[in-house]
């Protein structure tokens, strides 16, 4: 093999492709959610970029880079993050794969999404479709949300017809990806058997939860939910799900479903993770913060 191409093939980034939602979000925030049938003034209003799988996207690709030094020029940190990956190659590339409709939401948000370092070749804009909005209320007391989205171009959104994952990242085989079931289920459930045969790591986020059939959990390397959809996917109510002991039975019932790795995130108790390999436990959550706002965060 020439040198040069040898070359090439040592400077490939690992790709994490990620599939999901990306949305425009209208964040209300309120002293607390109204009752039924009662009308109430919020106390502010922004419109912001979201949706799961535009956050993870994004939040992948700033966890992949170097952390700035305090106090250098935008030019500097530049600098510092090309000579950090040698020669301006990046380690790992992060590739976008959803839905936006040809609205100026979907202009909005598809150039957010490289700005902030994303490839966004995966995104489609689909014609005649509005694109994704989601209302976050905010309770300014408690940082707890409420959410109601309307999916819109997130519906339209598909595997090409061959099957074939190489346009997950860009025109290479991903090396992750990582998805939720914003998209149709039974996309999700072609992706992950297709990857799965193909032995590409996988980590899906079961929201918003729905029954999936049990052969999926196979192909899965790692699964993370909350507690909700632990409870609804294990077929748990969720008053039963508390303790270790309950987390411990819940994460097993999706290790006999074959599922590699499980993590249960529990809010400010932390998280509780099981393997495969034999290794559980309970890590805490990050003491002494605040919380401004849950939206987003699993």
């Amino acid at each position: 093999m020439p040198s040069s191409i040898q070359a090439s093939a040592a400077r490939r980034p690992t790709i994490i492709a990620v599939i999901g939602g990306i949305n425009m979000d209208l964040l209300m925030n309120v002293y607390r959610a109204p009752d039924v049938g009662e009308s109430m003034d919020a106390l502010s209003m922004a419109r912001l970029p979201g949706g799961k799988g535009a956050n993870t996207a994004i939040a992948a690709h700033r966890a992949s880079r170097p952390k700035p030094v305090e106090g250098p020029t935008a030019r500097t940190r530049r600098a510092t993050t090309s000579a950090a990956h040698g020669d301006g190659q990046l380690d790992i590339k992060v590739c976008m794969n959803g839905a936006v409709g040809d609205d100026d939401y979907g202009t909005e948000l598809k150039a957010r999404l490289k700005e902030s370092g994303v490839d966004v070749d995966g995104v489609r804009t689909i014609p005649d479709v509005v694109s994704n909005v989601c209302v976050v209320l905010i309770e300014t007391d408690t940082g707890g949300s409420r959410n109601v989205g309307y999916p819109g171009a997130n519906l339209h959104w598909e595997l090409p017809e061959s099957g074939s994952l190489l346009s997950l990242g860009g025109g290479v085989m991903p090396d992750l990806i990582v998805t939720s079931l914003v998209v149709r289920r039974e996309q999700v459930e072609r992706m992950l058997d297709i990857a799965g045969e193909q032995g590409i790591d996988t980590l899906l986020n079961p929201s918003s939860p729905e029954y999936l059939v049990s052969k999926v959990y196979r192909n899965l390397t790692h699964l993370v939910m909350n507690e909700s959809e632990t409870a609804m996917l294990s077929g748990r109510p969720l008053k039963e799900l508390t303790g270790l002991a309950a987390y411990q039975e819940a994460g097993n019932h999706f290790l006999d479903l074959g599922v590699q790795n499980v993590v249960i995130t529990l809010g400010e108790k932390g998280a509780y993770f099981i393997t495969q390999k034999g290794e559980s436990g309970l890590v805490e959550a990050e003491k002494d913060i605040e919380v401004v706002d849950t939206t987003g965060a699993g």
